[in-house]
């Protein structure tokens, strides 16, 4: 498979179904920032036994998510783990980034498996956002000098056309921003240079879904659309 930083390498087929477990999510979220991570790195990091670490990491390289990195170990004992490319965008429908004639059905059911697991990591870490705040509530003292977690939901009314232009607009900022405090491969940037001060972790995602169009009223008038705004 072809390695190169300044270009997006698809994903495959295994390494999306590899991929498709919240954990190993951060697994490979926490290797690609570190560059290179052991078991006990990453146990250390995810509050996770280093047993179970393991066995996530073993999935992952038989996936071709991983591979081992012989040159950052102490010895021949020492187990050091990379990502296998830079990127894993999710490759269009139609695309055979396997060259086995993978049907697209595969691939897709894949692809959204990631997607769902992607869902599971955001809602964990929006449980936890919310359990914080209550306890922040009770307690006089608020030194979780964490970001408050903040949340938009809402509907839009779109073109197609419109509703691209949109999605590629937020993914510009999201890429502006992803690369802030990291180098070119991903990995974090001893001192946090692009900040003031330490910098911390923020969990995001982004997501446009076109809803189903809604039944006519019987008065011949478009139903109205409500707005959600949750800030927290």
């Amino acid at each position: 498979m072809a390695e190169n930083a300044d270009a997006p390498v698809h994903a495959s087929r295994d390494q999306l179904r590899a991929m498709a477990h919240p954990l190993r999510m951060q697994i490979v979220e926490r290797v690609g920032r570190r560059g290179t991570a052991r078991a006990a790195d990453l146990a250390s990091d995810l509050g996770i036994p280093a047993n179970s670490i393991s066995y996530h990491l073993r999935i992952l390289a038989r996936g071709g998510v991983l591979k081992e990195a012989p040159e950052a170990a102490r010895d021949r004992r020492d187990r050091v783990w990379r990502l296998r490319q830079h990127s894993f965008q999710h490759a269009p429908g139609n695309s055979d980034t396997d060259g086995t004639g993978t049907d697209d059905s595969d691939y897709s059911a894949a692809s959204g498996a990631v997607s769902l697991a992607a869902f599971d990591w955001m809602r964990s870490a929006w449980a936890e956002e919310i359990a914080r705040r209550a306890d922040r509530q009770d307690d006089a003292d608020d030194s979780d000098d964490r970001g408050r977690g903040l949340m938009f939901a809402s509907t839009l009314r779109l073109s197609p056309g419109q509703a691209q232009d949109f999605f590629e607009h937020i993914a510009r900022i999201l890429q502006e921003y992803n690369r802030l405090n990291r180098d070119a491969q991903g990995t974090d940037l001893p001192g946090d240079p692009d900040s003031d001060g330490s910098a911390t972790d923020y969990r995001v995602m982004f997501a446009l879904v076109g809803d189903p169009p809604s039944p006519p009223r019987a008065d011949g008038q478009d139903p109205p659309v409500e707005s959600r705004h949750d800030h927290a």
